[in-house]
């Protein structure tokens, strides 16, 4: 079995450093209810989610998946 790509977070906007993770470790590093997560364009709302986008044909050779990190801001 190949080695599955790592993570590559964009912080939010305003903050303009990278942090990288393993695809395991998103579990307990991301937050999937306190936002957006975009990995490689694509909305994921959930670690299964973002397991099987990582474990897809097109994505198996990368070494690095974008994920960007959106933060939902409540408010009237």
């Amino acid at each position: 079995m190949s080695q599955l790509p790592k993570l590559k977070i964009k912080l939010p906007l305003g903050n303009l450093s990278e942090d990288v993770c393993e695809l395991e470790q998103a579990k307990y590093r991301l937050n999937f209810d306190d936002g957006v997560l975009l990995v490689e364009g694509q909305t994921v709302h959930s670690y299964d989610e973002l397991v099987q986008l990582a474990t897809q044909d097109n994505y198996k050779n990368k070494e690095f998946l974008e994920v960007v990190l959106l933060q939902v801001i409540d408010g009237g």
